[in-house]
C-alpha cells in the first residue's frame, strides 16, 4: 500500500469509528436510563495549594465579570468598560498554575458565560479552550498533576 492509500484508509476508519461512537443509525429515540457509578471508583481531584489559589482567583475574576456585564443590554465587540482588561486578568490567573483539564474547562466555561455580550472577550477565551488536539497537554492530563 502506498502512503496516501494508508492515510485514506486510516481517515476512513476514524470516520467510521466516530459515527459508531456517536450512535448514528440508531433510528428511534430511546428512553434515557440513569447511569450510576459505584461509589469509590471516581475520586475527586485533590488540588494542591497553588491550584486552589488559582481556582479562587479565577472564581473572583468571574464574579467581577458578571457584575460588569449585569447592566449591559446589547452585544458589542469591545464589551463594557473594563471587561476586556478583567478577561485578560482572568486568563493570566487561570494560566498561573497547571490545572486538571476538567477544572480548567469548567472555569473557562463559567468565564465565557460571564462575558457572553463581549465579542473580543469570548474570542480570547475560546482560544484557550482545550480541544481534541491539545486536550491534556498544557493543562494537566489528570487529577493531581502538578
Amino acid at each position: 500500500m502506498s502512503g496516501t492509500t494508508r492515510s485514506a484508509v486510516a481517515a476512513l476508519a476514524v470516520v467510521v469509528l466516530a459515527l459508531v461512537a456517536a450512535g448514528c443509525g440508531g433510528g428511534g429515540h430511546h428512553a434515557a436510563t440513569p447511569t450510576t457509578v459505584a461509589s469509590g471508583t471516581l475520586k475527586p481531584c485533590k488540588l494542591n495549594k497553588a491550584q486552589r489559589r488559582t481556582v479562587a482567583l479565577a472564581l473572583a475574576d468571574i464574579r467581577r465579570l458578571r457584575r460588569i456585564q449585569a447592566p449591559v443590554q446589547h452585544f458589542s465587540d469591545r464589551g463594557a468598560p473594563g471587561q476586556e482588561q478583567l478577561t485578560g486578568k482572568f486568563m493570566v490567573d487561570l494560566g498561573s498554575t497547571e490545572l486538571p483539564v476538567n477544572v480548567f474547562s469548567r472555569l473557562l466555561h463559567l468565564a465565557k458565560t460571564a462575558t457572553s455580550l463581549c465579542g473580543d472577550c469570548g474570542k480570547g477565551l475560546e482560544s484557550e479552550e482545550p480541544v481534541l488536539g491539545n486536550r491534556g497537554l498544557s493543562h494537566g492530563a489528570s487529577c493531581g498533576s502538578s
